[in-house]
């Protein structure tokens, strides 16, 4: 159960209300997530405009990648099961590429190297080599791509830890999935990593 309510469409604040009659016109519904941060128009506005402005260079099919990738590295259940979902019924992604996604892979090459940059991105917390850069320039992306990869990673984070925190529950429409991970990192390991 989701640690703080879930208003529908109709309780939301009103400031909030044509942001999300938005996503209903975009997705048929008001995905939970949204709903629930509602209760902060100033919140639901930033995260509304940000979603709508980020990554479009990368296109649709690989900003679902990154985020079914980022949702397994956080272990946020909310994100995998969500961006299942809109991957598959909105982009045409397979479960074959999805699987893959969730380790920081793709079967389509080009999308493989920004997934694999980005996974690197999000379990280093931005901590990478310049081989890394290297690597993912080397696949045929622009610098301004590398900032959207690396943006649309830190978007995702976000949501992770909005859904994480709050406990969101899965809406109905959703594949109910669970990570493979704990987002919860042992304080011993994060000494270690800090040392």
């Amino acid at each position: 159960m989701a640690r703080i309510a879930i208003p529908t469409l109709q309780e939301a604040p009103t400031k909030s209300q044509p942001i999300l009659q938005n996503y209903v016109k975009v997705l048929g519904l008001v995905p939970n997530f949204f709903a629930m941060i509602s209760q902060s128009p100033d919140a639901l506005k930033a995260i509304a405009d940000m979603h709508a402005a980020l990554g479009k260079s990368l296109g649709h099919k690989t900003r679902e990648r990154i985020h079914v990738m980022t949702a397994e590295v956080n272990g946020c259940n909310y994100c995998l099961s969500a961006h299942t979902y809109l991957g598959a019924k909105l982009q045409g992604l397979s479960a074959e590429d999805m699987e893959l996604n969730r380790e920081g892979h793709s079967t389509d090459p080009k999308a493989d190297a920004a997934l694999q940059f980005a996974y690197k991105v999000a379990t280093g917390r931005g901590h990478i080599s310049d081989a890394d850069v290297e690597a993912v320039r080397a696949a045929g992306f622009s610098e301004a791509e590398i900032v959207d990869i690396v943006a649309e990673t830190a978007f995702s984070f976000i949501t992770n830890i909005f859904n994480n925190t709050f406990k969101t529950e899965i809406d109905a429409t959703f594949p109910p999935l669970q990570t493979r991970k704990s987002a919860s990192v042992p304080f011993e390991k994060y000494l270690t990593n800090v040392q």
